[in-house]
């Protein structure tokens, strides 16, 4: 066999490597299907509220919790793992009123869960009474 016939063989069998050890990559990198729930965390007033919590549970796996914070729109993103299923979605914020929402998915399509979160109301302080003899 002739040197150039040996370096052919020699670049054949590493390209055929490469490839293989690419496929098997490209298969682990590939990430798991997910579906996307979305929306827009209110003030009362209509306003959006920037910096409210929101978390989203699965009602058949309550404690896989996902979390989001809103950003400077009153907007939020989370990611879910495919498939059917339903998510209950509640939003919170201090002096604010805790709110939730049940969302369906379906797939990997994107769902949209807006909340709404009112003003706390300040409980009444009792009115001191003076005694009465």
């Amino acid at each position: 066999m002739s040197v150039d016939a040996r370096r052919r063989a020699c670049l054949a069998a590493a390209l055929a490597v490469l490839a293989t050890l690419g496929e098997a990559a490209m298969a682990q990198e590939r990430p798991a299907e997910q579906a996307l729930l979305f929306g827009t965390v209110f003030r009362g007033s209509y306003l959006a509220l920037e910096g409210a919590r929101v978390v989203a549970y699965n009602e058949a796996n309550p404690k896989k919790k996902y979390r989001a914070i809103t950003n400077y729109r009153g907007e939020y993103r989370i990611r879910v793992p495919a498939g059917d299923a339903t998510y209950v979605v509640t939003a919170s914020a201090p002096r604010f009123a805790q709110s939730q929402r049940t969302v369906k998915v379906y797939g990997i399509e994107k769902s949209t869960a807006n909340l709404i979160l009112e003003p706390r109301k300040k409980a009444k302080k009792p009115k001191h009474r003076p005694d009465s003899q």
